[in-house]
């Protein structure tokens, strides 16, 4: 299969909106059942369409990428950059489950990690969820070479 990693066009941003609904989706379920209804509604609501504006603007930010397989969208990334302290987020990323196991979300973050060194930036970071939904996206930044990190957690309650 031939892998490529291009910048987003316009015409591949319903593709990668469409595959960040697919993949977020388990973990948004997971936050429903943890947090209830009612919590879940004040927070995560509207998730799709935070998520819709957050993979737009970061696709057509100029620093978004789609992988494509074979010429079809498998996988997008972005990142942004702090330059105060010289460091590259990768943000939002996410590889269509019927393209899992070949490599191309190592593909996307060894380009990016590229992209954000040709930015003069010295470290790259991630964040993710402890939850179990977010168990595949911990092993993916694991393999990707992420070695340090710093728990956190959230705690809510109703008023």
């Amino acid at each position: 299969m031939n892998i490529k990693i291009i910048p987003c066009e316009k015409t591949h941003i319903e593709d990668a909106i469409e595959l960040a609904y697919l993949s977020w989706q388990p973990i948004y379920d997971y936050y429903r059942e943890t947090l209830g209804e009612k919590m879940f509604d004040i927070l995560y609501k509207d998730w799709k369409e935070q998520k819709r504006q957050r993979i737009y603007n970061g696709l057509t930010s100029g620093r978004g990428y789609i992988a494509l397989a074979d010429g079809q969208p498998a996988g997008f990334i972005f990142y942004v950059i702090d330059d105060a302290k010289k460091v590259g987020a990768v943000e939002e990323n996410a590889v269509n489950p019927k393209f899992r196991g070949l490599g191309i979300a190592q593909k996307m973050y060894d380009f990016v990690f590229d992209k954000i060194r040709q930015e003069g930036m010295v470290c790259a970071m991630v964040s993710t969820g402890l939850d179990e939904a977010h168990a595949p996206a911990r092993r993916a930044y694991e393999k990707a070479g992420f070695d340090r990190s710093l728990e956190s957690v959230r705690y809510y309650r109703e008023l």
